[in-house]
């Protein structure tokens, strides 16, 4: 009997081993059919995103494309600090810059949505102690870029300050007292201009009697688990892992890592959000299909309207460049981003700064416009 026992235990490991042998082979089968699959379907993405940051002079990027039908392609090349070996990582975080701006457009829309404010709200019915009364400028105006506010980011006397002192703390009021514009009547004229974003900012906050960062969290970070993305105020620091931020010096032909050193409170919630390339995926495609707002608000958001370059328009809170929908960013231009919508294809693109001086084509967007032209998918 002892004997028997044994041969049937052994007849029974074989037969066990023989199953997971096969399990394991068809599980390579069709790996290795994956695999030779996605090289041969996508190798000219990776391919075409190395060349360009190679060509544009940046240090490194992360793409991620989700196709038509769903599938999810990621891509990585560079190094994610210049000085290191370290590769570039899909999980990274960067700062997205004006990406930050499609967050504060959503809650905004979420409010209008809920009766709290309108689209045609007088923002000196909301914030009297900065828009005087008898101002006509509106909600509407700030999303869409027509305002007539000054803008902070091209004033000199706020650029010489921020060069000398990146580290300062500044509060949104205070942003909103540089520039001055003449001449101009709200909803005629646009202008990209990061101060409409701020304004909207103040308004989050006085109309729920929260901070902005509460608000983004409880209404879209929270719902959507998006775990890698935050708002910081006061603090330059970022959460590892993240993507060195790279800055080049025309003048001296120096490359400096300002990741660490500037205070994102310079441009607050009209560029100040950190996240990564999956938690960007998830929002872009939330975000262009109206998420928590109504099928007829989101339609006035994307009402577009031209701007001063043919091929361009801007809706609310939304731009689209040549049939490419969603919005890009660019942080002190050591981070720049991307999140657009393009022949249904949703892509992602997240940059650390310049390598040599790629000068303004060092972007994220210049890599997009290089992959859907050169790539075949996309033709």
């Amino acid at each position: 009997m002892r004997d028997q026992y044994r041969i049937y235990k052994g007849c029974e490991f074989a037969c066990k081993f023989r199953r997971a042998i096969t399990a394991a082979f068809i599980v390579l089968f069709v790996l290795t059919i994956y695999i030779c699959s996605e090289a041969s379907g996508h190798n000219d993405l990776n391919q075409i995103l190395r060349d360009s940051i190679r060509d544009l002079k940046i240090p490194g990027a992360v793409m991620m494309v989700e196709t038509p039908q769903g599938q999810v392609w990621a891509f990585r090349a560079g190094v994610r600090r210049i000085g290191s070996r370290k590769p570039m990582g899909n999980n990274l975080k960067f700062r997205i810059g004006s990406i930050t701006k499609t967050f504060v457009a959503s809650v905004i829309l979420m409010l209008v949505n809920e009766g709290k404010i309108s689209l045609d709200t007088e923002v000196s019915e909301i914030l009297p102690d900065i828009v005087t009364a008898g101002n006509p400028l509106t909600i509407r105006h700030l999303l869409q870029m027509r305002s007539c506010l000054g803008n902070f980011t091209i004033d000199k006397d706020f650029l010489q300050l921020f060069r000398e002192r990146p580290w300062t703390h500044w509060s949104p009021e205070h942003l909103l007292q540089f520039g001055h514009k003449d001449h101009c009547r709200e909803g005629r004229e646009f202008e990209y201009n990061n101060s409409n974003y701020v304004l909207l900012g103040l308004v989050i906050e006085k109309v729920t009697g929260e901070n902005f960062e509460s608000q983004v969290y409880q209404r879209i970070l929270r719902p959507l688990n998006l775990k890698s993305t935050t708002f910081p105020v006061k603090s330059a620091n970022i959460a590892e892992p993240f993507a060195r931020g790279h800055d080049y010096n025309p003048q001296t032909g120096k490359i400096k890592d300002l990741s660490l050193k500037i205070n994102p409170s310079w441009a607050w919630c009209s560029g100040n959000g950190v996240s990564t390339a999956a938690d960007m995926m998830i929002w872009i495609k939330a975000y262009l299909n109206g998420f928590g707002i109504s099928s007829g608000l989101h339609s006035q958001q994307m009402d577009f309207r031209p701007v001063t370059y043919d091929g361009i328009s801007y809706g609310l809170g939304i731009m689209s460049k040549y049939t490419a929908v969603g919005h890009n960013g660019n942080f002190a231009g050591i981070y720049t981003s991307l999140a657009f919508k393009f022949r249904g294809y949703y892509f992602v693109i997240l940059t650390n700064g310049q390598a040599e001086g790629g000068g303004r084509k060092a972007t994220a967007e210049s890599v997009f416009w290089r992959v859907v032209e050169r790539s075949k998918i996309f033709n």
